[in-house]
């Protein structure tokens, strides 16, 4: 079978090969059919998937066959439709994810007014905060983590019992995350698994990619090109002098071409992963939950990114970390199992912040600690830098509960790692995108213009004012990724560490 990818991809396929025949010869597999499920709370099974746009899987608006399965499994739970991010890249997303807090409350990010992740390493996560996973271990709950992206192991794996990093593909994580909840379903379980196929590098299996391909296929070496951003045979996306020109938008079609297959991977992964807990009698006992930390940009904001040029790289609208546009921002969350309302799509405009607290709300047991905020912080902007639970929310767009419509909510973004530091705040249809100390860069009217094409902030001045008054509320209530935050140089990080980041396109 064809392999574009074979020489990027060697050590990942050795590895694979090397976890399956470990696992069989010690039964890894066999032992977990044989424990009997027990009565109790339910499980959670937590899926993130790094780099994953919204709007790339079909129950987000995508037209291409990426994500049958997901799709079939929302239609069955919950999704929430309009998800923004806190932040545009792996660390700080994951963690406020399953802290419920703002980057600039938990710690994990890059400090500084300039950012540039190749020369400076992020923060850990400040300790005092509690996560998920010990707030569920303090509920009696096994905990364990199998992510793929060393960046997990800034302070959020530590918080579980069991933890481990593998680079391997979304179907050896699948197996490895129902092996460990079969073998300890015998009380209450809380898995993590934090599957990386969408992210530089794109290496899907031929199967998943061949159906994206126009015809004839492109040879090997130019898809290998692509499993990054070209820059031999075919133009560096990121660095095109005209990203309209013909051979730089031939390129990007291919470059998406095989991001969705990696999404396909993923989508598979995730289908066989139910049908194995269903098999086992698990699938009716586990709350599962999906969910991306940021998207990718392809060039929907290149000339954008022309006009502010404030990438250290030099890079024009490829990748993540590097702005507050929607296609990093709006992500995707879905559910399904016990506690989750069937059928119900929520249109609400919900924060990534709150998926922790939903998801207790589900299980039926206790929030999370409260956790400090600055003194003297307005309440909106206080309301916004830390989650909240939506299963309200989610019961309401069942129709199974007469709740009026919530109010306008106030959303936040920050910790760009690479260039100065900006905030994106989003209230209603509006959307402001400012450096910290709130000097707008352009307001957008996401109603009228969802893909962010004009500068709306001489049509709406009010608008912009009470944005960025907001904004200077928050620079000024001392919270935010500004002053402080970031790990220093890379050269004092652990080699290991800076060895499976390289791996994922990161560190010089």
């Amino acid at each position: 079978m064809r392999d574009p990818f074979a020489r990027l991809n060697r050590r990942r396929r050795w590895r694979s090969r090397a976890w399956r025949l470990r696992r069989l010869l010690s039964g890894g597999a066999r032992r977990g059919t044989e424990r009997q499920t027990g009565a109790g709370a339910p499980h959670l099974l937590a899926v993130g998937v790094d780099t994953l746009r919204a709007d790339h899987l079909g129950c987000g608006g995508c037209r291409r066959p990426t994500s049958p399965r997901l799709d079939a499994l929302a239609a069955g739970g919950t999704l929430f439709s309009e998800v923004m991010a806190p932040a545009p890249w792996t660390l700080p997303s994951f963690a406020g994810a399953l802290k419920r807090l703002m980057p600039g409350l938990h710690g994990g990010f890059l400090g500084g007014p300039e950012r540039d992740m190749d020369r400076q390493a992020p923060g850990r996560l400040r300790p005092g905060v509690v996560t998920l996973a010990a707030h569920l271990r303090a509920q009696g709950y096994r905990t364990a983590a199998f992510y793929a992206n060393q960046f997990f192991a800034f302070g959020l794996a530590e918080s579980f019992d069991e933890h481990a990093y593998f680079n391997l593909p979304a179907g050896d994580l699948a197996d490895m995350a129902a092996d460990w909840l079969e073998r300890h379903a015998d009380r209450p379980c809380f898995c993590f698994v934090l599957m990386n196929d969408p992210h530089e590098p794109t290496t899907p299996p031929w199967t998943d990619l061949a159906p994206f391909l126009p015809a004839p296929a492109p040879d090997d070496a130019l898809l290998a090109e692509l499993a990054r951003w070209g820059g031999g045979r075919v133009p560096h996306l990121g660095r095109a002098p005209d990203p309209r020109a013909p051979a730089v938008r031939a390129a990007l079609s291919l470059k998406l071409a095989v991001y969705d297959a990696t999404i396909a991977q993923v989508d598979r992964a995730l289908g066989a992963l139910h049908d194995r807990l269903r098999a086992s009698g698990l699938a009716e006992r586990t709350l599962t939950t999906v969910f991306s930390d940021h998207g990718e940009e392809f060039l929907d904001h290149a000339e954008w990114a022309a006009r502010w040029d404030h990438d250290p790289r030099g890079l024009r609208g490829i990748g993540h970390g590097q702005s507050h546009f929607e296609e990093l921002l709006r992500v995707p969350w879905l559910a399904w199992g016990p506690g989750v309302p069937a059928g119900a799509r929520v249109s609400d405009p919900v924060s990534l912040l709150d998926l922790a607290p939903t998801l207790l709300e589900w299980l039926g047991l206790p929030p999370l600690p409260p956790a400090p905020l600055p003194p003297g912080a307005a309440p909106e902007l206080a309301a916004a830098l830390r989650g909240r639970s939506q299963a309200p929310a989610a019961a309401r767009a069942t129709g199974g509960v007469p709740l009026p419509p919530p109010p306008e909510r106030l959303r936040l973004a920050e910790a760009i790692a690479y260039g100065p530091d900006l905030v994106a705040l989003r209230r209603g249809r509006w959307k402001l995108i400012a450096a910290r100390d709130g000097r707008p860069l352009a307001l957008f009217d996401l109603d009228r213009d969802p893909l962010e094409t004009a500068d709306a902030s001489g049509a709406a001045p009010d608008a912009l004012a009470e944005l960025v008054a907001l904004a200077r509320a928050w620079h000024a209530s001392g919270v935010g990724a500004a002053g402080d935050g970031g790990g220093g140089a890379w050269e004092n990080v652990d080699d290991t560490v800076r060895e499976r980041l390289r791996d994922l396109g990161y560190t010089q």
